[in-house]
């Protein structure tokens, strides 16, 4: 292998571009209880809406599945689909972890409002269509910032370029 020259570095900085934005609604968590590795949540994901590069409307049927941790992250894994103002359809599929202090984690589970400063919420949603006009949103990797409202969840996706 070669040696990586300063100048090549340009190459392998990403950027990001903005490209959507998510506002989830969501029900009342289902929980299962504690699994061994925290307590495992099914979140069903009801409505929202989509803006951006493209503009829609989620659809019922989703979910979060939430293993929820005080000490350590909360895994999140979030299956969904939603359709363009057009009627083109798209599968998600988002997994990522939320972190904050112990008594903020608290506060998210039980619904209540926080600062959203006080929480890392990260995430890399997956695409699937069969709109070829959409295809792009299966070529790239994308992540996404979160912010966890007591309704649901605002998401903002980038794809990394």
């Amino acid at each position: 292998m070669g040696v990586i020259d300063e100048h090549d570095n340009e190459h392998l900085t990403p950027s990001l571009e903005h490209v959507l934005d998510l506002d989830i609604e969501v029900a009342e968590p289902l929980v299962i209880g504690e699994t061994g590795d925290g307590e495992r949540r099914i979140i069903e994901i009801t409505d929202g809406t989509i803006s951006g590069r493209v503009d829609g409307h989620v659809l019922p049927g989703g979910a979060d599945y939430q293993l929820y941790r005080t000490e350590r992250p909360t895994e999140l894994v979030a299956k969904y689909a939603f359709e363009t103002d057009s009627g083109s359809r798209v599968y998600v599929e988002n997994r990522g972890i939320r972190w904050a202090p112990p008594e903020v984690s608290r506060k998210l589970r039980d619904g209540e409002e926080v600062d959203p400063d006080d929480v890392y919420f990260r995430s890399v949603p997956q695409f699937e269509t069969a709109d070829p006009d959409l295809e792009w949103l299966t070529q790239s990797v994308f992540i996404a910032t979160g912010v966890r409202q007591p309704y649901g969840v605002k998401l903002a996706v980038y794809r990394v370029a």
